[in-house]
């Protein structure tokens, strides 16, 4: 009996965009690997069979997945085979297909960013990325979602401001509130755009927008010029990345005290059935969220002076140290400022005098090797200069 993929079609239909490529492309690569190009014939082929022989065509094929893929990607494979065998009824022991199953490996963890971390990193950014950092940590939106914004969107002059989202995974449009120093600074941002500009836009203008990898490559670098990037307990992803922004937000609106549903809502969460007969109004989640209003909002929009400076100064000295460790790999920059501390500056010296130490450390330097040498120093401040650009886009 010809089977026909209108099951499998209403099923794909079903999940999102990506979800239902990933599994489409699962179930092809099975049909290809076991010589067949049609998926309606792989079908008719796997009805044919027992259920033993199925077991040992699906082993096969795990075991050239496990040589090709991750063991995340085995797994996320198995399930899209795993609905198809279960929507043709196609039985199979699965307890015994698990055993063969690569063990996952430790899931990267995102975690909440904290607020003071946030208010460092913004000003290390361009203004349309900071104003875009600053919107994920107050808002709770997803990069996508948040990229997607245009000035239309926005309802800046309400109490509080609001912006129109839509929710990327359902493509249901929701309601999102904006603090009230960062509706000041939009306000302000949009003055000079189009309805139909981006709100956070590329340096090309309002009709292009940013990229996802452009916005998590300046927060990286930042966190990075900050000394507060670091590889979490995985090893496979950094401690605080650009979706954790979207935990701050969930925790700080949980800290407020705000209920559970409203939380969910804001985020763009599946509140589940059981909850589909009460969905908040606009109004409603305004008054609750503004109980968190306070915790999402700075105490400045900019830092101080003083701190900016203290920022500039240590990305001086990092620079200064990175091209003294090229050329001087076993002298650590610790070991001369401790040599200053003792013999000239009779304490330890401060991030100004550290600066200074360095200069004068690298032009000895250049006085004393020959001229292959001048040529190293250059390539070793050319190389720094290209890692600070980097950090700084």
């Amino acid at each position: 009996m010809k089977q026909d993929l209108s099951l499998l079609n209403e099923f794909l239909d079903s999940r999102t965009e990506k979800t239902k490529r990933n599994y489409l492309d699962a179930v092809r690569e099975f049909a290809k690997n076991s010589g067949y190009q049609s998926l309606e014939g792989f079908l008719d082929f796997l009805s044919s069979m027992n259920q033993t022989e199925r077991e040992a065509l699906l082993v096969k094929h795990i075991s050239k997945l496990k040589k090709e893929n991750s063991p995340m990607t085995v797994h996320m494979k198995l399930t899209a085979i795993k609905h198809l065998f279960e929507l043709y009824e196609l039985n199979v022991n699965w307890k015994k297909v698990k055993m063969i199953m690569p063990k996952k490996k430790s899931v990267r963890m995102d975690r909440p960013v904290p607020k003071d971390v946030v208010r460092k990193v913004l000003p290390l950014l361009t203004p349309s990325k900071r104003l875009c950092v600053w919107f994920l940590f107050a808002t709770g939106c997803r990069v996508g979602e948040a990229l997607e914004l245009k000035v239309k969107d926005l309802d800046l002059e309400s109490k509080p401001a609001k912006a129109k989202v839509l929710t990327e995974k359902s493509g249901i449009e929701r309601i999102v509130f904006i603090p009230r120093d960062l509706a000041q600074q939009l306000r302000e941002w949009v003055s000079r755009l189009e309805p139909e500009d981006y709100v956070f836009h590329s340096n090309r203008g309002g009709k292009y927008k940013l990229t996802p990898t452009k916005i998590r490559k300046a927060f990286q670098s930042a966190l990075n010029r900050l000394g507060y990037l670091k590889r979490d307990a995985s090893d496979r992803g950094w401690n605080y990345t650009i979706h954790g922004l979207r935990d701050s937000y969930k925790t700080l609106l949980t800290s407020a005290g705000i209920q559970g549903l409203v939380v969910e809502t804001l985020l763009g969460h599946d509140t589940g059935l059981d909850r589909s007969y009460y969905k908040p109004s606009v109004e409603e989640l305004a008054r609750e969220w503004q109980k968190a209003e306070e915790y999402l909002v700075f105490e400045t929009v900019e830092i101080s002076r003083l701190e900016f400076e203290k920022l500039v100064k240590e990305s001086q000295l990092i620079a200064l140290e990175t091209v003294w460790s090229a050329l001087n790999p076993g002298q650590p920059p610790e070991d001369i400022y401790m040599s200053a501390a003792r013999f000239r500056l009779k304490h330890y010296p401060s991030i100004e005098e550290k600066i200074q130490i360095m200069r004068e450390a690298l032009q000895s330097y250049t006085r004393l090797i020959n001229r292959e040498g001048k040529h190293l120093i250059r390539e070793a401040f050319a190389e720094a200069l290209e890692t600070t650009r980097k950090r700084r886009r």
